[in-house]
């Protein structure tokens, strides 16, 4: 099935290390995982519900693709971020590679010489070139912790790219302790994003958690586009 494309825009970055960097947003539709909704009858809490279903778009082609990317760049260059959905599932893998395989063309700014790739934590990271990842770990409060490709962290580990950055979204001190169990375990040395479940947690108690974490790159990450704009879409 050829992967259809949920929206194409230029914004800023909204969270993680690259938080406020002009970015152009490339939304692949279609993602398996349906995060917080859990058997206790907590709600489903994905923030681009819209991008869910394999059809929520438009087929285009790579050239299309390019040429909008191209009329979107500013002076400078901006950012090139490939989101979802789910960008490595299924045959949106195989777009995002060939799309990144474009980088000389459509990374303009040096800063950011590859596309980066937010990616659910189920999808293996190897054999995959020409990328920056925003890794996303499930944990479990969002009820998709088995569907985790946990050799992801050895893969990580190994390109030791400090691009890169490990994500977690946090809905209680349950999901904040399990973080703690994984550092242990993996011993990842990654930008490690911590982020609160809308309405469910306070921002200030989890940075209040943060403060004495032994993770060494632990840091609050909030969404400042849903400050700037809401929940709206192509901003």
């Amino acid at each position: 099935m050829t992967p259809h494309i949920n929206e194409i825009y230029l914004s800023v970055s909204g969270e993680g290390i690259t938080a406020g960097v002009p970015t152009i947003f490339i939304r692949i539709a279609g993602c398996s995982l349906r995060c917080g909704a859990t058997s206790d009858g907590r709600r489903l809490w994905c923030d681009t519900p819209y991008g869910l279903s394999p059809k929520a778009g438009t087929q285009l082609t790579i050239k299309e693709m390019q040429t909008t990317i191209l009329e979107l760049n500013p002076p400078a260059g901006a950012q090139v971020l490939i989101t979802g959905g789910e960008p490595l599932e299924g045959s949106n893998r195989t777009l995002t590679q060939n799309l990144s395989n474009l980088y000389p063309k459509i990374c303009l700014n040096p800063r950011h010489p590859f596309p980066r790739i937010e990616t659910n934590g189920a999808e293996p990271l190897d054999n995959l070139k020409f990328m920056n990842f925003t890794m996303d770990y499930k944990l479990p409060g969002s009820g998709m912790e088995q569907h985790m490709h946990l050799d992801n962290f050895r893969i990580l580990a190994q390109r030791n790219n400090p691009l890169d950055e490990l994500k977690f979204v946090v809905r209680d001190k349950t999901d904040y302790n399990r973080t703690l169990e994984l550092y242990k375990e993996y011993q990842f040395s990654l930008w490690t994003l911590y982020s609160p479940v809308a309405d469910e947690l306070d921002p200030k108690e989890l940075a209040e958690w943060l403060k004495s974490s032994p993770i060494p790159g632990a840091r609050l990450s909030l969404q400042i586009h849903k400050v700037l704009w809401g929940n709206q879409k192509g901003v």
